[in-house]
Formats: C-alpha cells, sequence, structure tokens
C-alpha cells in the first residue's frame, strides 16, 4: 500500500516527528508513521503544525507537517513568516480535495488553489497520482527539507482510488 510506502520512505529519511491536523486521508500514513515509532502531534490547527514543526527544526529534528488542502489557507502566514523567511526546510505532505471527482463544492476552490500558493511563497510542490512514484517523492521533499528548502508532495485523490 501507498501509504505504508510513504510513512517508511519519510522514516527511512531521517523524519523524526509528524504535525497535522486529523484527516481521514492522512489516517493510513498516520497509522504507519506511529508503527515505525515516529512521534505524531495532532494540532488543532494548520498554522499551529507548522509552528511546531519549525520549532523542532530550529531544535535540530527532522518534521512533516501533513495536511488537508482545505486547512492549507489557514497556514500560509505560518509557512511565508516561519519556514520561507528562515529557510527552514520543513516538508509538507497535502492530502488533495477539490479535485477530479470532488462532491463537496466548498472543497474546489483551495484544491484548485494549493499548487499556486504554494509556489507563490516559493514551496515547490509536486503532485503525485501515481502509487509508484510515492516513496520517489517523499525521498525529494526529505532530501530538499535537509538543504533548507521547503516542498511539498500533493497527494492526488488518485492514490486512494488506487488502494480500492
Amino acid at each position: 500500500m501507498w501509504a505504508a510506502e510513504l510513512a517508511e520512505e519519510l522514516v527511512d529519511c531521517g523524519i523524526d516527528a509528524a504535525a497535522l491536523v486529523p484527516d481521514r486521508r492522512l489516517d493510513p500514513i498516520i497509522a504507519a508513521l506511529r508503527t515505525r515509532g515516529t512521534l505524531v502531534r495532532a494540532l488543532a490547527a494548520e498554522e499551529d503544525c507548522v509552528a511546531y514543526a519549525a520549532g523542532r527544526r530550529l531544535a535540530g529534528g527532522r518534521p512533516v507537517v501533513m495536511m488537508q488542502s482545505s486547512g492549507l489557507g489557514n497556514s500560509l502566514n505560518a509557512l511565508a513568516s516561519l519556514v520561507v523567511a528562515y529557510s527552514l526546510g520543513v516538508p509538507l505532505v497535502v492530502s488533495m480535495r477539490g479535485t477530479l471527482g470532488e462532491r463537496n463544492p466548498s472543497q474546489v476552490p483551495i484544491g484548485r488553489a494549493a499548487g499556486a500558493l504554494l509556489e507563490a511563497l516559493g514551496i515547490q510542490a509536486f503532485r503525485v497520482t501515481d502509487p509508484a512514484g510515492v516513496r520517489r517523492h517523499a525521498r525529494g521533499i526529505a532530501r530538499m527539507a535537509d538543504a533548507g528548502i521547503a516542498a511539498a508532495m500533493l497527494l492526488g485523490q488518485e492514490l486512494e482510488d488506487a488502494d480500492r
């Protein structure tokens, strides 16, 4: 399963903590991270996740922030003023909503804009739609983080469809 592979690759790359707002689509990844002994912090808001990860990174940790795309807007100021401004290199894993097949119209605007919003902050966003690319993208954003570069992998709905 791709979620377990994603978690395994993140841990193998040295990720030692995950901060997230609970999301059903991220649950399999979180379960796999916990199995590998990774510290998981469930917080109330995405900007809190970014702030936690920024502090952990400054203290020498190697965190990842995980969120649903609908929460991306909540995190933009924290990303810009902490992660980007100080080159903290926090990797982001974003579960995409509002894309092909979405049934909730309120998810569509931010789903459509997610990549552009991240790019506007200078955070490269890599869309992942094929389970075969999950490990490569996870390794890539972790390596970029080690170089002080924030990057995101956007988990397309197609991944969830592949599990069915």
